[in-house]
């Protein structure tokens, strides 16, 4: 998960407290918001459908011998999976378009759509119009712990005092019998496979330099190769 790969700086900005509010959640507003700037964010639960729906349709081409979709397609056809499967379900979500973009950005970003030679498609010109053939081991991990990369690199003050924060921002569903313990236990796992290209200081959080980030790569770096088509 290169630094390099990361979207192009939008500075964060105050952010006007509405009354009544804790700090928590002023915090974790910020954060949303700073990832709707990336044209990044996205609810848990329309996030996890949607990567249900891209794993899908990757393994019925690769299942039933098709050509594999670019990626332009694959983010179409995953968002109309995905709104199909919501309103079975009961659950009532109207910007599956706009969802599906912004995971693809991540997914894209956090180097877990590969090629048919195994490589990640790059971010840039030629990324829409590439086949996606495979889908990278552990793509949700690695796509939501680049989301918490984008948080500490573009805020530039997060610090241990904002698990719960991170929590609210990038898992929470609004559902009672999640506990919030849980989520929060989610990111500080996310934050340990981010060691390579993020460091702890005097309890803050930084993105490593480009070349401290080489002689410190992540694990799913270190595994050059490791794959798994779906």
């Amino acid at each position: 998960m290169p630094v390099q790969a990361l979207p192009t700086p939008v500075p964060s900005g105050g952010h006007s407290d509405a009354k009544g509010t804790s700090p928590r959640f002023n915090r974790s507003r910020q954060m949303g918001d700073c990832l709707r700037k990336e044209l990044l964010y996205c609810e848990k639960r329309p996030r996890d459908i949607l990567f249900r729906m891209f794993e899908k349709i990757v393994s019925e081409t690769s299942d039933e011998g098709t050509d594999h979709k670019i990626l332009s397609r694959l983010t179409r056809d995953a968002a109309v999976r995905a709104h199909q499967q919501a309103e079975e379900s009961g659950f009532e979500f109207d910007h599956w378009e706009t969802a599906s973009r912004a995971v693809v950005k991540a997914m894209l970003c956090a180097g877990v759509l590969l090629t048919s030679g195994g490589e990640p498609i790059p971010p840039g010109i030629t990324a829409q119009a590439t086949p996606v053939a495979a889908l990278k081991d552990r793509y949700r991990d690695i796509t939501e712990a680049f989301l918490l990369q984008v948080l500490i690199d573009r805020l530039g003050d997060v610090t241990t005092r904002d698990h719960t924060a991170l929590a609210h921002a990038l898992f929470r569903q609004f559902d009672r019998g999640v506990p919030l313990e849980d989520l929060e236990d989610r990111v500080v796992i996310l934050l340990a496979q981010l060691a390579g290209v993020v460091e702890l200081a005097d309890e803050v959080y930084s993105v490593r330099s480009r070349q401290s980030a080489r002689r410190a790569r992540p694990p799913e770096r270190a595994k050059e190769g490791h794959k798994t088509h779906v």
